[in-house]
Formats: C-alpha cells, sequence, structure tokens
C-alpha cells in the first residue's frame, strides 16, 4: 500500500543493474521518490549477455514489479513459446562420462529470463540518470549525500548500494580492502550463438528446451536457448553454453576467448562440445574467474545507507541462487524503509527490529533498525556464499556430484 503521507521520502540507488531497477519499482509503489543512478552511459552500454533463473523468489518478484510492467514479462523469457509444466520446470544434469542423465532438479513456476531483456523491461517508468560515478557518501544534518566524479551531488534521505559485485557504495562503507571480492579459483566461460542452423539449435533443445548441465569431469558445461522469436523458424534463435572449471585467472573477450576455450581447456563431450565447436566467429565469448565476497557488517550511516544484490553478497552462480537473494533483499528493505517512516510519522513499530531479534517496548531507532536488517542479510549472504563455493568443488567430481545440493536440496532455499 502506498504511504499517505505528504512528504516522500527520497531513495538514492547507486547501481541500474536488476537489483537496482527491482528496488525502484516496488518503493516507488510504496510512495517514495527514487532516484536510480548508473555509471554506464545508457541500458545498451554493456554488451555482455548472460540468462538468470527466476524461481523461489518468483512471487516476491511478482509483488515489486508494477502490474503494467509485468503483463510484459513474456518478453524477457528466453523461450516463451513453451507450455510450462513439471517436466519443462526442471534443470537435467547429465553424466560428464557416460552421458547418461545425473539428476534432474525441479524447480516448479521458474522461468529462464535474458538478463538485458529483464533489465529494458524494469528500466521503464524509473528516473535513471547516467554517466554518474559515484565518488563519496557522507551524512547530512537529515539525510545522506552523494557526490560523484563529474561534480554533481545529490541529497536523499537514504541511499542503497546495488552496484554489483565490485561495488563502490561497499568499498566507501568499508575500505578497499576490506570491500575487496576474492577470486574462487573457477573460471566461467560463456558463449551467446547464432548458428543460423536449425538442426544445431533442435540438438541443443533436444537435451531440455530451457537448459540443461553437464558435470562430473573436472568442469560444468551448460547448453540452453537465450531468444526464440520466431516459433516456427528455429535458424533464428539465439542459444548459450557455459563451461566453468578450476584455473589461472584470465579475462578474455571475444575470439581470443574463444580459441582460449578451444586449445586450453579439457572438452566436455556430446552437444555440450559441440556447442562450443559450432560457435561462429564473431560471438560473443567471455572468460573470466568467478569471484566472490563474504559479507561483514558495513557503517549504515545511521541507518542510512546499505547493500543489496551482488554488491552485499557476490556469490558463484550455482543453483541460481544470487538474484533469488537479491529479490529478498529488495523486499526485505522496503519493509524496513516503511517501518521507519511509520516511526517518524509516530506508529508503533512493534518493537521486533532488534539487533539481537528480542522483543522489546521501547521504539528502536533507526540505526538499530537498520543494523537489524542488515545483520539479516549478512546472515543470509554468507550462508549462500559459502554454499555456492562448496557446490562448485563438489560439482568438478563425479564422485561428489552426489553430495551437492542441487541434487539433495533442488534450488530451494
Amino acid at each position: 500500500m502506498a504511504a499517505s503521507n505528504k512528504y516522500r521520502p527520497t531513495v538514492i540507488i547507486v547501481g541500474a543493474g536488476l537489483t537496482g531497477l527491482l528496488a525502484a519499482h516496488g518503493l516507488q509503489q510504496n510512495g517514495f521518490r527514487v532516484i536510480v543512478v548508473e555509471r554506464e552511459s545508457s541500458i545498451d552500454a554493456r554488451p555482455r549477455e548472460w540468462t538468470m533463473l527466476v524461481h523461489w523468489a518468483m512471487p516476491i518478484f511478482e509483488r515489486l514489479v508494477p502490474e503494467h510492467i509485468l503483463k510484459d514479462f513474456n518478453d524477457a523469457l528466453c523461450n516463451p513459446h513453451l507450455e510450462f509444466n513439471a517436466e519443462i520446470e526442471k534443470l537435467p544434469c547429465y553424466n560428464g562420462i557416460t552421458g547418461d542423465l545425473l539428476f534432474a532438479s525441479p524447480v516448479p513456476g521458474s522461468r529462464r529470463v535474458s538478463r538485458r531483456r529483464l533489465r529494458a523491461l524494469l528500466a521503464q517508468d524509473v528516473d535513471i540518470k547516467w554517466n554518474m560515478s559515484l565518488n563519496s557518501i557522507s551524512e547530512t544534518e537529515n539525510g545522506i549525500k552523494a557526490e560523484f566524479d563529474n561534480g554533481e551531488s545529490m541529497e536523499g534521505d537514504y541511499l542503497l548500494g546495488a552496484d554489483g559485485a565490485s561495488s563502490k557504495v561497499r568499498e566507501l562503507l568499508l575500505g578497499p580492502d576490506k570491500a575487496r571480492t576474492q577470486g574462487s579459483g573457477f573460471l566461467f566461460a560463456t558463449g551467446i550463438t547464432n548458428y543460423g542452423d536449425a538442426d544445431k539449435v533442435a540438438a541443443i533443445e533436444a537435451k531440455h528446451p530451457v537448459a540443461a548441465l553437464m558435470m562430473g569431469t573436472s568442469s560444468v558445461g551448460a547448453v540452453g536457448v537465450l531468444s526464440a522469436d520466431n516459433a516456427s523458424d528455429k535458424s533464428t534463435w539465439s542459444t548459450f553454453w557455459v563451461k566453468i572449471w578450476r584455473g589461472e585467472p584470465v579475462n578474455l573477450r571475444g575470439q581470443e576467448a574463444l580459441d582460449y576455450i578451444r586449445h586450453h581447456t579439457v572438452p566436455l563431450r556430446d552437444v555440450f562440445q559441440s556447442a562450443i565447436d559450432w560457435t561462429p566467429e564473431n560471438s560473443h565469448v567471455s572468460v573470466n574467474e568467478m569471484k566472490t565476497w563474504t559479507p561483514v557488517p558495513w557503517d549504515n550511516h545511521g541507518g542510512r545507507v546499505t547493500l543489496a544484490g551482488d554488491a552485499a553478497h557476490p556469490m558463484l552462480i550455482y543453483r541460481g541462487q544470487g538474484f533469488q537473494h537479491s529479490i529478498t533483499d529488495v523486499d526485505n528493505y522496503i519493509a524496513v524503509l516503511l517501518r521507519l517512516e511509520a516511526k517518524s510519522n509516530g506508529a508503533s513499530t512493534n518493537g521486533t527490529w532488534t539487533t539481537n531479534g528480542a522483543l522489546t517496548d521501547s521504539l528502536p531507532s533507526r540505526e538499530e533498525l537498520m543494523r537489524a536488517h542488515d545483520n539479516e542479510v549478512i546472515k543470509r549472504g554468507a550462508t549462500a556464499v559459502k554454499q555456492s563455493l562448496l557446490e562448485a568443488e563438489k560439482s568438478m567430481d563425479i564422485e561428489t556430484v552426489k553430495n551437492m545440493l542441487m541434487v539433495t536440496k533442488g534450488h530451494g532455499k
């Protein structure tokens, strides 16, 4: 329900990625004024593309997004022509040694989306200021001030750092050493391909109409559909492949990245390797080391500043948990801001947001309320980061794959 008070608190959101844009919509629907600042020059400035699975946080996502935007959600789906059912809403994983099906993880209600198309959808109706590279933040008498490299500044009641794994906000809150991400030792390669060949697309789709995995040979592979605009002509479809392995850190793009994968990594098998072999020149290919950061308490500037999404807990891609936790972060953040505004307007907060989780008859301060919120993000995020690293380790050996959470507990929380 939108706030009824005449004064609309202003939230500055740093980062126009999915987390920042989702937060903008949720806050706007609850009566807040939102300004999103982004260091990139436009929505299309970053050409890199990947897919994301929305699953256990889908009900929260649907609540945060306005109905008129949510109705176009199918535009972001990788394959919108499917009749979604229990078979489609599974993620199969094949044995990298025998080629047999290892397991199929049920992901009920899940949808795989294009990151770029979903971002474009969520950018609607949001005030985004581009070319705004954050330089500093400071407390004011009644709020928070952000200053930028171009000499501009702005003030708001709150500031949310949603600026990704290499978050500038996190660096300002903790210092560069404590805020620095750590290399995982696992390399991540992806290729976005348009083969112009319906048979090749069909070979990928045969593993699964959405996406499929391969594990157990010191590397992980994945293939799937990225876009399927013309249902009757699969030669026009775009597909993707992924490869993960242990290795020395490299950061490569384009043909150089593709050549590295072909000549310096152990081949996968079946269509998981064919997808790489078929990759045309000038395809979007990249290789880089996946990085993480285990969250620790940060300075919330008297309850005015916090972090969300990859800025708060960058993790490996295993079990598709990253975006689910980002969505949860946004939902919890909006809830605590609504409590803070209710408190400032004289309403009771029921005393439930205390730093140690105990009930109290006294009204907690803004800093205490936000610290309790931050502590929950930190605890939940640290657990997810650790789990993602353990999943990566177990995915490299056919004998330990069976012990993965993906196998024993699926893709749930």
